[in-house]
């Protein structure tokens, strides 16, 4: 049906898991509540997508299931450390990842016993190049979930945001909340020196790679 309707991108499927029963914000979008069943469904969503010529998009890394806060409103936290997201919320991604999936977004979570701070996994190149790029493997087109939600608009100016996902290894920002400056700001960031030409590059060649499948 996306296919027929001129859709070439699909920001699903939800791979997160659904394991605190209080979380407000993920709910029946998840497959379920145990690694094994989102991981079986998350690359057969994946395939059915991409066979039909629209790209998929795992989200929300490294799993938004666990938090009892919701991010579209402010900082949302998952107190799990890293190797108990390798034990779970973690599985689904690298599942979805063989696949060969074309994007993955990084959530706004905030993960306090990985980071030792509230920073959101957009933000951050322990998530964002560390442990999904370089651990995961992953060689596709990494997008931040929307920039205008809570968790990085209470707290960060859409400037501050749009370099700091960059810097952290996202090659797509989704919906920053004042998208003139933002765009300034970024391009100012690789004139003075702050973003490598490079790095931008290294962005646009997955992006124009996820095109040529179109």
């Amino acid at each position: 049906y996306l296919k027929e309707l001129g859709f070439n991108v699909d920001f699903a499927p939800v791979a997160d898991i659904f394991t605190n029963s209080e979380n407000t914000v993920i709910g029946d979008r998840a497959f379920g509540s145990s690694a094994e069943t989102v991981s079986e469904m998350v690359p057969m969503y994946v395939k059915g997508l991409q066979d039909a010529g629209v790209q998929a998009t795992l989200k929300h890394f490294p799993g938004h299931g666990d938090t009892k806060e919701d991010s579209h409103s402010g900082y949302a936290s998952s107190y799990k450390n890293l190797e108990e997201l390798r034990q779970c919320e973690l599985i689904p991604f690298q599942t979805g990842i063989s696949t060969d999936v074309s994007f993955v977004m990084v959530g706004h979570i905030s993960l306090p016993n990985v980071l030792n701070s509230q920073t959101p996994a957009s933000l951050s190149s322990v998530i964002v190049h560390d442990l999904l790029r370089e651990e995961l493997g992953f060689n596709g087109v990494i997008i931040t979930d929307a920039l205008n939600m809570g968790a990085i608009s209470e707290n960060y100016t859409s400037q501050e945001a749009v370099i700091s996902a960059v810097k952290a290894g996202a090659d797509m920002l989704l919906m920053p909340s004042d998208f003139i400056n933002s765009y300034a700001a970024l391009r100012n960031a690789v004139y003075e020196g702050e973003i490598s030409e490079q790095r931008i590059n290294e962005s646009v060649k997955r992006i124009i790679q996820i095109k040529n499948k179109l």
